[in-house]
């Protein structure tokens, strides 16, 4: 037992300097942001029968894997529903306004009846700051994907005319293409928007 004890005093001052330390952040946490996945429930969004795509179901994929980008650069994230369910656009609307949130994206995909629309565009409300925001969005998803751009654009939505804060509503592709559906299929591609999102906030934020 003697020799026992004095092994771990022998040992113990070596475990405790060569483990690695923690240290509080030194930085104030990054604003709130909210993501607003379009659609959901009984309101399906665009919908092509074959192969069955549903952009609610798209949007709230998108929605969370943008999630995931903005929380690894350190910002705080609310979503509008985080389910299939339906959310009033009021509601969503005021649960922005009510959060404190700094900017607020609404997530969507496109629909035409011209089969050969393709693209990414993103609208803005009124305030010169939100167009600001679409265009950093904007390029950073066009760098990701390689999609076409169709520019940015101001937009008569009710939830980026009503919220209070600068607010987008990107539209990230048509499920009405086949060949940018096809690509929209793919969880990759998605990934590759959501990161194109959330690099876009980013570089909104830092400037």
């Amino acid at each position: 037992m003697k020799y026992k004890i004095i092994a771990l005093v022998l040992f113990f001052p070596f475990f405790v300097i060569g483990a690695p330390r923690s240290y509080p952040h030194s930085k104030a946490v990054k604003p709130l942001v909210i993501l607003d996945s379009g659609h959901g429930g009984q309101d399906q969004g665009a919908v092509i029968k074959y192969p069955h795509t549903e952009e609610k179901k798209l949007n709230l994929t998108t929605a969370y894997q943008t999630k995931k980008y903005l929380e690894r650069l350190g910002y705080r994230v609310v979503m509008t529903r985080y389910c299939d369910h339906y959310v009033p656009l009021s509601a969503r609307v005021a649960k922005a306004n009510q959060s404190r949130a700094v900017l607020f994206i609404s997530i969507h995909y496109n629909s035409c009846p011209n089969a050969l629309a393709n693209g990414v565009e993103v609208f803005y409300g009124e305030s010169p700051q939100g167009k600001k925001l679409a265009r950093q969005v904007l390029s950073r998803v066009l760098i990701n994907t390689k999609a076409k751009s169709r520019g940015v654009k101001e937009g008569k939505f009710y939830v980026i005319r009503q919220t209070k804060m600068p607010s987008i509503l990107i539209e990230c592709g048509f499920l009405t293409n086949t060949e940018e559906r096809e690509k929209i299929r793919d969880h990759r591609y998605l990934d590759q928007i959501a990161r194109g999102i959330a690099e876009g906030i980013d570089q909104f934020m830092r400037k």
